[in-house]
């Protein structure tokens, strides 16, 4: 996406391909009618969230915004569950939320356009990871409501890009940058059916809190692939976060 020409066009093709990938299961299975509701709402929140990412990448480079906007969610989530479930955590978790704080800190010493667009990216990846979490743990089954959300939020995201861009625009992303945001949008399917096999077998809190370790990745290619400045320092910075994440679940 952050390399695309059209990162809104980027966006849209890796969505849908995530979500034509999906289809069969929620063609075979049906829709979750018991959790249609939170479909809905949690559609909405992935739709702000793909438009707040890609805004960020619009003003800030790879290895400031993934970091901050993958690091902070899991905090706000921590927050989130003390106020509303009154889930306090212990003296190491407060450890790790002054980790990860002090890694987000460190990145946005150096303000830039891209850092309230990834904080609010932040802020609505805590919004629908508690909307989903509350969902699943109320009943239905995960795969099925995932692919719902998935689809909702290919359909949301094509009616927004089809008005911001046009159709003729947006085959052309897909001429241009089709084959890179088809792998996308496939690699994130791939990545969904696996942290769901995971979730099967592990805590949901490991899986999560170890699949936000990815900030290190994704400091590591703004660095290593797209040659952003400051890449050793946001590094750095994300192995703090990472280490953070981990302290979350011990």
């Amino acid at each position: 996406m952050k390399a695309s020409t059209d990162r809104l066009v980027a966006a849209w093709l890796q969505v849908t391909a995530g979500a034509l990938v999906f289809l069969p299961v929620l063609v075979v299975g049906g829709f979750p009618v018991e959790r249609w509701s939170s479909v809905v709402v949690s559609s909405v929140i992935h739709l702000g969230y793909g438009l707040t990412l890609v805004g960020a990448y619009n003003r800030g480079d790879l290895s400031l915004v993934y970091p901050i906007a993958r690091g902070i969610a899991p905090v706000l989530v921590t927050l989130g569950a003390v106020v509303l479930l009154d889930d306090v955590p212990d003296v190491l978790g407060m450890v790790a939320v002054a980790l990860i704080a002090g890694g987000i800190l460190s990145v946005i010493h150096r303000p830039g356009r891209g850092v309230p667009w990834a904080l609010a990216t932040g802020v609505l990846i805590a919004g629908y990871t508690l909307v989903d979490g509350a969902a699943v743990r109320a009943g239905g089954e995960s795969v099925r409501y995932t692919v719902a959300v998935f689809c909702g939020n290919a359909l949301l995201l094509s009616v927004v890009t089809l008005y911001r861009r046009g159709h003729r625009q947006m085959f052309a992303g897909v001429r241009g940058d089709g084959w890179r945001n088809l792998a996308g949008g496939i690699a994130s399917a791939i990545a969904y059916i696996l942290v769901l096999t995971a979730a099967r077998r592990a805590p949901l809190g490991l899986v999560a809190a170890v699949r936000e370790t990815s900030v290190v990745f994704g400091a590591l290619g703004g660095w290593l692939i797209l040659k952003e400045p400051f890449g050793r320092t946001r590094v750095r910075a994300a192995m703090v976060i990472a280490v953070g994440l981990a302290l979350l679940v011990v």
